[in-house]
């Protein structure tokens, strides 16, 4: 590196990733880059550092993991009718698509929380029983949603295994009115039931459910939140998750953040994140064969004082399919230089490409939010501001889609363009095309 003899710098190697797993080396892979390697000596310098974890590919003879499945379904009053119907439908083709190793238990909720069926495996005695008890639903009253998702929890939870993937499955049509109603608090517990090995999908059907809550509990819970549109949708949304948790092949994945000391730091896209001074873990949950997911954290860095460098070290962490456990390690320095030659430095282009969708799908977000509560004009301007920053690393086409939000957001927006704006700004978040 030219630049560091110039300054005085020893030639370093600025980046080192080694892979402690045996029997699948080739296969998890985790990697982390800076967006550029010099920060001023004088001034505090922002810089993004990328991690990147792609779990393995599945095994040639892959049997999957047994699934121990929770169906909590909305029977409120206003999943009467064919949302129901097509709710029933949907978790009855759950039901055949499931095997003698895989457990389900069937929750219903409204007002009160009715334990359907207990957790079972799905013999085919007892798949006839399940289907008779997802028939006999019909509509209630009101949408206590946190009562009938910890109860299955709970149940889930009951009969976890060593080496089974634990998940419940929370479907709603409204908001949650009735018990446990604080996004916060929601979250909160869909995290510590993550850290306990029991995770939550969420599908909001309709216009009538709060997409922030969903989308909150999915994050904070290792899941993904789906929004169906249309009820006739229902069936092909819970085949798509029953998909991806057949695919599983990387379990409770988790990276661990060293981050240098006096280095201010914010994790974007929503992730689960635990803080505990210098270190932070980041939850990615269960990821199906080849779902690379990049997780971009905004970095504040110190004046140099005496020192050189700061460094960075991260460890991905997690379970395979026959319980091995994943385990990379990586290191990433920054050097101290001049303000002038660390303003000079090159950047990496093709990380702040990457970094740039994610960070405003973010601001978008945070606009929805501001205009589903009345604030319009504030949401709007907050949309151009973004733009204006991204627009050197965002496709033009992207950047025209974001200025239309940003008229969008100043004049209101009907509940079915907010929730189709939400649901995109989700995906791109997480790195998914759909």
């Amino acid at each position: 590196m030219e630049w560091a003899s110039r300054v005085g710098l020893p030639t370093i190697q600025l980046t080192f990733c080694s892979n402690l797993e045996v029997a699948m080396v080739e296969k998890f892979s985790f990697e982390m880059h800076f967006d550029a390697d010099m920060i001023a000596r004088e001034v505090p310098s922002q810089r993004i550092l990328e991690l990147v974890v792609t779990p393995p590919a599945a095994a040639a003879s892959k049997n999957r993991p047994p699934l121990n499945l929770a169906l909590v379904i909305d029977r409120s009053g206003s999943m009467s009718g064919e949302k129901l119907g097509y709710v029933k439908q949907a978790a009855e083709h759950v039901l055949d698509l499931l095997q003698a190793i895989d457990r389900v238990t069937i929750v219903a909720y409204d007002t009160q929380v009715t334990l359907v069926s207990p957790s079972m495996l799905v013999t085919p005695a007892a798949r006839t029983s399940l289907k008779a008890g997802i028939q006999s639903l019909t509509s209630g009253d009101m949408t206590n949603l946190s009562g009938g998702w910890l109860k299955g929890c709970q149940e889930v939870a009951a009969v976890a295994q060593e080496g089974g993937l634990n998940r419940v499955l929370l479907l709603t049509d409204g908001l949650a009115n009735h018990g446990i109603t604080d996004l916060e608090e929601l979250g909160m517990h869909a995290g510590q039931l993550l850290v306990r090995g029991v995770g939550t999908s969420t599908f909001g059907v309709g216009q009538g459910f709060n997409e922030h809550l969903l989308e909150h509990m999915a994050n904070q819970g290792g899941g993904r939140f789906y929004y169906i549109d249309k009820p006739q949708s229902i069936p092909q949304i819970f085949e798509k998750e029953f998909n991806e948790l057949a695919a599983i092949t990387a379990r409770n994945v988790k990276i661990l953040l060293e981050i240098a000391e006096g280095v201010s730091s914010q994790v974007l896209g929503s992730w689960r994140v635990d803080k505990d001074g210098d270190r932070m873990h980041i939850w990615l949950g269960d990821l199906a064969a080849g779902a690379r997911r990049e997780v971009y954290v905004k970095l504040l860095t110190p004046l140099a004082g005496d020192r050189q460098q700061l460094a960075f070290t991260a460890h991905a962490m997690g379970q395979g399919e026959k319980e091995e456990q994943f385990i990379e390690d990586c290191e990433a320095i920054l050097v101290y230089a001049p303000q002038s030659q660390a303003e000079a430095a090159p950047v990496r282009m093709e990380v702040m490409q990457r970094y740039s969708m994610v960070e405003i799908a973010d601001r978008a977000t945070e606009a929805l939010k501001l205009e589903r509560a009345g604030e319009k004009e504030k949401a709007s301007k907050l949309m151009e501001r973004s733009v204006l920053m991204a627009a050197p690393y965002i496709p033009q086409d992207v950047a025209s889609e974001y200025n239309k939000l940003s008229d969008h957001l100043r004049h209101g927006m009907d509940e079915s363009t907010r929730k189709d704006s939400h649901q995109q700004q989700y995906l791109r978040k997480q790195g998914r095309d759909k």
